[in-house]
């Protein structure tokens, strides 16, 4: 795959680097070194991967990560109020949209298969007050199950709600990316998703305190916008070949359709609309969450 790499040449004469807090693996950081537009862009980083969102804001105002993927509805929820679990606002930046959930949807164990038989089951949310757990209710409200009748229990990353689904130790959950891969691989029921109700939910964004956005993370930034425009252009076959040697369970043909998929994929366009914050606070207050106010929306999609 050709890039114009003028601009990145010009960055390779610094190198620095960054931290970065994730819940999951990312497709677009293993495409972007496996293309050499690390060096391009003079950035080096390191992983961390964060098992809650309380954890990974916690790490984001100490300084211990300098960016994090993560859900939008966080940031409102850190940046805008002090009314969260750190019981501290953070004065955060949206750098740049990542993707539309990467197939966000309700699974059951397959004997799950009836209204009545998930009113009478127990349902794993990461933790009850979070953006997909919010989404959840909605989906459980769309397919007419009655979300009194639920029981929930907070067991948090998506790839542990994946497993304790097929160890039986709950009934089912929200599940993207390659969880939802392997749920489906399993034959867990899928019920609804997350554009069944709103077609251009976006799931995941780039995130960083906003006075401490670096040279360093705007590149990054201009790197993501790059790498992402690639794995869109490319064949299937030829994101698979990329991704295997780095992360082989985003190699498979199953995951790159998702990543792909304009309905539930990455997304290239650099910027977070006001639409999209708007549909997160919908949700929110459907579920009697806090929500922000108009004003707290446009400061987080205006980037100084």
């Amino acid at each position: 795959m050709a890039h114009d790499c003028s601009e990145g040449m010009l960055m390779s004469q610094v190198t620095d680097h960054l931290r970065i807090g994730q819940f999951s693996e990312s497709p677009v950081l293993a495409a972007a070194q496996k293309l050499g537009l690390d060096a391009e862009f003079g950035i080096t980083w390191s992983t961390e991967k964060v098992v809650s969102s309380p954890g990974q804001f916690k790490s984001l105002d100490a300084g211990d990560i300098d960016i994090a993927i993560t859900s939008p509805d966080n940031v409102m929820l850190y940046a805008t109020t002090d009314k969260n679990p750190l019981s501290t606002q953070i004065p955060i930046t949206l750098l740049r949209p990542i993707d539309h959930g990467l197939g966000l949807t309700f699974f059951t164990r397959p004997e799950v298969n009836s209204v009545a038989l998930i009113q009478d089951s127990t349902l794993g949310v990461d933790v009850l007050k979070s953006g997909f757990a919010f989404l959840l209710f909605r989906l459980i409200d769309h397919v007419g199950a009655d979300i009194e009748k639920i029981s929930f229990t907070e067991i948090g990353a998506t790839p542990k709600r994946a497993q304790m689904i097929l160890d039986g130790q709950v009934a089912g959950s929200i599940l993207n990316a390659e969880s939802a891969v392997l749920a489906k691989e399993s034959g867990l029921h899928a019920w609804a998703t997350s554009a069944d109700l709103y077609p251009d939910y976006l799931g995941t964004v780039l995130a960083a305190r906003s006075d401490a956005i670096t040279p360093a993370v705007e590149r990054l930034v201009a790197m993501w916008t790059e790498t992402t425009k690639a794995l869109l252009a490319m064949s299937a076959e030829e994101v698979s070949a990329v991704l295997s040697e780095a992360s082989p369970a985003l190699a498979t043909p199953q995951y790159v359709d998702i990543l792909q998929s304009p309905v539930f994929g990455l997304i290239e366009g650099d910027t977070v609309h006001l639409s999209d914050l708007e549909t997160l606070r919908e949700i929110r207050s459907a579920a009697g969450a806090y929500t922000p106010n108009d004003q707290d929306l446009q400061n987080l999609v205006s980037r100084a």
